[in-house]
C-alpha cells in the first residue's frame, strides 16, 4: 500500500484510544489495543494514522509554512496594523487567545498520542521480537514521528507537557512540564537505540521511497535534534521576556550532530544530482527519486490533503469557482521579503526560480506583481505538467519535503565549525558541495574564499541556509539557534525603510551591513520596471520556460529585474502575437506616503511585535521586555548583544491552561 493513501487508510484503520482531557484531541478508536497489537497489520494501520495526524492544514499542511513561519529577511507578510493583534504571529505578535495556536498544539498532541500508543503497544506486545526487522522498522518510523511532534512543540512554546507514555497509562492527565534540553536529550537517545534496527533508503523492501521513514531519516533527525538542543533559545529566566541561552554542555549535541551528518553523508546514497528546480517541480508532480536531495517527505494524499502549491507560487484568480485554464487557483500566501532576492549572487540559480514577480488575473492573464512582497516560486501548481483542474483550489496533495539532504551537508558544516571553532576541510567540502548546485560550472563561485575563522564561516553558512530553504520554515529557526534573529529582524525593518525612503540615509548602513558597500543599493534598489504583460512563454528565465513544461501559459517579460535600466531600455519591443508590443513601465518600490512623510504603514507595522516606526511621531521603537524604547541608529552597528531579545516562543492556550488546574501557567510576559 503506498504512503500516498495514508490520509484514508489511517483514519479509517488506527485503532486507538482518546486522549487525555486537557490536551483536547481526539484520537479515533476501532479496535481494543489487545487486538491491534497482537497483529502486524493492524500495527501498520496504526502507524497510518500516526502519518495522517501529519496531513492537517493546522501544521504542516499549512499553517507552519504560513501563519507560524516568522516574519525574516526570507519570508514575510505584510501586515499593516498599527495596533496590537492576538494572532499576528507573522510579526511576533500574539496572545493565549489565537486560534491557530490552539489548533497547533491540538494537532501536534493528537500525534503525539497515537505515537505514544502505538509504542507502547509494540514494545509490550506478545509479538514484540527485536530480531523482527519488520516490526523494528514500525518501531522506528513511529518515534521518528514522535521526535518530529516534539521537536515543532519545543520550537513554538518551549517548555511543553511531557510523556512518552499513553494518556491511559499515565498516572496523572496533566503532564509534568519537561525541559525543552531533557526533551529533546531523551529524544535523541531514543532514536539512538532504534536507527541501528530499521532500514536504509536503498533496501530492497523500502519501495516507498522517501515518502516512508528510513534509517537515513532516523540519522538526518537525530542530528536536527541535536542542532536545536545545542543551540540557543528563550529561556523564560531574566528579564520580563525571557533571555536567551544555550545549554553549558552545547557542543556535546554539535558533537552528535556532527556523527550522525557524518552517518548520513558515508553510508547513505544521498546526493544533490538533480538541478536546484527539478527537486520541487518533482514534487508538484508526484515525482519521487530515492537516493537524491529528498530524505523524507511529509506524503500528503493526492487531491485530498495538503496546501503546498496552493500557498505558494504565482497567485492565480479564479472566476466563478473555474480558471480558463487546468490550474486552478492559488492564493500564494505563503510569500517572501520583496528585499530577498537582491542578497543573492546574480550567478545563484535558485535567485530567479524562488524569487516570482508575476501572477495571473482571473482571465488567465499574466500580470506584473508590483507589491510589497514576492511569491515563492519554489513550489507552484503550474509546475504540474497536466494541471489539477480549472476548479481546483488548495488540497494539492504535493508533499512537503521534510528532511533534504543539502540540510545535512550544511548542519554538518555548522556543527563541524561549532566544535573545531573554525571551519575544518570536511565542513568547507560541505558547504561547498551544496553551492556546486546553485553556481554549476562556476568553481568561483563555489569555493569558500572567506576568513578562516568561526564567525566568517558561520556567517557563510547561514547565509547558504537562507539562499537554500526558502519557505521551509526554517529561517527564523537557523536564527534562534545562533542568536542572530534580534539582529536579522533589526536589518530587515531598516533595509525595508531604506528602500521606502530613500532619503532616510538609512541605505548606506544597511549597505555596509549586507555587502560592506554603503553605495551598492544605488544600483541594486530600482525605482521603476519595465515590463510586457502577458507576453509569450519563451526563454526569459534561467530555469528552462515559466511555468516548467506548460508553454500554453503566458509570462510577464520584465526588461530589468535586477538592474537599473540602460539607455532605451523603456523603449524596447517584443513581438507578442506577432505583432511589436512597447514595455510598460511600473513605479517599484512606490512604498513611501506623502502624507506622513514616511514609508507607509505596511513598512512600519510589518515587525510591530518587536521594531516598528509610529505613524505619528516618526520614532522607530524596538521591544525590550515589554516595552518600546528608541532603536539604535543603523550607523551605530548594534550587535546581537546589545539588541533586545525577540520573543518568538508563543504561549500555551488559554484553554490548556484553564484546564491544568493551575499546573501549568504562561511565561515570557503573556498574560
Amino acid at each position: 500500500m503506498k504512503l500516498r493513501n495514508i490520509f484514508l487508510t489511517g483514519l479509517s484503520a488506527v485503532a486507538l484510544a482518546s486522549c487525555s482531557d486537557y490536551l483536547d484531541v481526539d484520537a479515533p478508536s476501532k479496535n481494543p489495543p489487545e487486538y491491534v497489537f497482537s497483529d502486524k497489520k493492524e500495527m501498520r494501520n496504526a502507524l497510518n494514522g500516526v502519518y495522517a495526524a501529519m496531513l492537517t492544514n493546522d501544521t504542516y499542511g499549512q499553517n507552519f509554512i504560513e501563519k507560524l513561519s516568522f516574519n525574516t529577511d526570507v519570508e514575510f507578510k505584510i501586515l499593516d496594523s498599527e495596533f496590537a493583534s492576538s494572532s499576528a504571529y507573522q510579526r511576533y505578535e500574539c496572545d493565549p487567545d489565537g486560534g491557530d495556536i490552539k489548533k497547533a498544539w491540538d494537532a501536534l498532541y493528537t500525534g503525539i498520542e497515537r505515537a505514544n500508543m502505538l509504542i507502547d503497544g509494540i514494545e509490550n506486545a506478545d509479538i514484540y521480537d527485536e530480531e523482527d526487522s519488520e516490526l523494528m522498522q514500525m518501531l522506528g518510523e513511529v518515534k521518528v514521528l514522535r521526535s518530529i511532534f516534539y521537536h515543532d512543540l519545543v520550537w513554538y512554546f518551549g517548555d511543553v507537557p511531557y510523556s512518552l507514555l499513553p494518556s491511559y497509562k499515565s498516572p496523572s492527565k496533566i503532564y509534568d512540564v519537561g525541559d525543552r534540553t531533557e526533551i529533546l536529550s531523551d529524544l535523541i537517545e531514543d532514536l539512538k537505540g532504534i536507527a541501528s534496527k530499521m532500514q536504509l533508503s536503498t533496501a530492497q523492501s523500502f519501495s516507498d521511497g522517501p515518502q516512508r521513514i528510513s534509517k537515513d531519516m532516523a540519522w538526518a533527525m537525530i542530528a536536527r535534534l541535536a542542532m536545536t538542543a545545542g543551540g540557543y533559545s528563550l529561556r523564560p529566566e531574566g528579564g520580563e521576556f525571557g533571555t536567551m541561552k544555550r545549554p553549558d554542555n552545547y557542543k556535546d549535541f554539535y558533537a552528535t550532530a556532527a556523527e550522525y551528518c557524518d552517518s548520513v553523508v558515508q553510508r547513505t546514497s544521498h546526493s544533490l544530482s538533480k538541478q536546484y528546480h527539478e527537486v520541487f517541480v518533482g514534487n508538484c508532480n508526484y515525482d519521487y527519486t530515492p537516493g537524491d536531495d529528498i530524505i523524507w517527505e511529509i506524503p500528503f494524499g493526492t487531491l485530498s490533503s495538503g496546501n503546498i502549491g496552493y500557498i505558494h507560487g504565482p497567485k492565480m484568480d479564479n472566476q466563478s469557482g473555474v480558471t480558463n485554464h487546468a490550474w486552478g487557483k492559488a492564493s500564494s500566501s505563503a510569500q517572501l521579503n520583496a528585499l530577498y532576492r537582491y542578497l543573492f549572487d546574480e550567478d545563484d540559480v535558485r535567485r530567479d526560480f524562488v524569487n516570482q514577480l508575476f501572477g495571473y488575473n482571473n482571465q488567465g492573464e499574466a500580470q506584473l506583481n508590483n507589491g510589497r512582497t514576492n511569491y515563492n516560486g519554489k513550489w507552484s501548481k503550474l509546475w504540474n505538467k497536466n494541471g489539477l483542474g480549472s476548479a481546483t483550489e488548495g488540497n494539492t496533495g504535493f508533499n512537503f519535503p521534510y528532511m533534504r539532504y543539502a540540510d545535512v551537508l550544511l548542519m554538518s558544516a555548522e556543527a563541524e565549525n561549532e566544535i573545531n571553532g573554525r571551519p575544518t576541510q570536511k565542513a568547507i567540502e560541505r558547504y561547498e558541495q551544496v553551492r556546486q548546485r546553485a553556481f554549476p560550472g562556476n568553481s568561483a563561485k563555489v569555493a569558500y574564499t572567506g576568513e578562516m575563522n568561526k564567525e566568517a564561516f558561520l556567517k557563510a553558512v547561514l547565509d547558504e541556509r537562507k539562499f537554500e530553504f526558502a519557505g521551509e520554515n526554517m529561517r527564523w529557526r537557523d536564527l534562534v539557534r545562533n542568536n542572530m534573529l534580534g539582529e536579522q529582524l533589526y536589518w530587515t525593518f531598516f533595509r525595508y525603510y531604506a528602500a521606502a525612503d530613500r532619503g532616510s540615509g538609512y541605505d548606506s548602513p544597511v549597505g555596509e551591513y549586507d555587502f560592506g558597500n554603503g553605495s551598492v543599493y544605488d544600483t541594486k534598489w530600482m525605482n521603476s520596471l519595465y515590463y510586457v504583460n502577458n507576453a509569450p512563454n519563451d526563454n526569459y528565465y534561467s530555469f528552462d520556460k515559466f511555468p516548467q513544461a506548460s508553454p500554453n501559459v503566458r509570462v510577464v517579460y520584465i526588461v530589468n529585474p535586477y538592474r537599473l535600466p540602460e539607455s532605451g531600455d523603456e523603449k524596447i519591443k517584443i513581438k507578442v502575437d506577432g505583432k511589436d508590443q512597447q514595455v510598460a513601465r511600473a513605479d517599484y518600490m512606490n512604498w513611501f506616503d506623502e502624507n506622513t512623510s514616511r514609508p507607509t504603514a505596511h513598512f512600519c507595522y510589518s515587525l510591530r511585535g518587536y521594531i516598528y516606526c509610529d505613524s505619528k511621531s516618526g520614532s522607530i521603537l524596538i521591544n525590550d521586555n515589554g516595552n518600546y524604547v528608541g532603536a539604535p541608529d543603523p550607523s551605530v552597528f548594534p550587535s546581537a548583544d546589545e539588541l533586545p531579545a525577540v520573543r518568538y516562543i508563543l504561549p500555551y492556550p488559554r484553554s490548556v491552561i484553564t484546564r491544568s488546574q493551575g499546573k501549568y501557567v504562561n511565561q515570557y510576559g503573556y498574560r
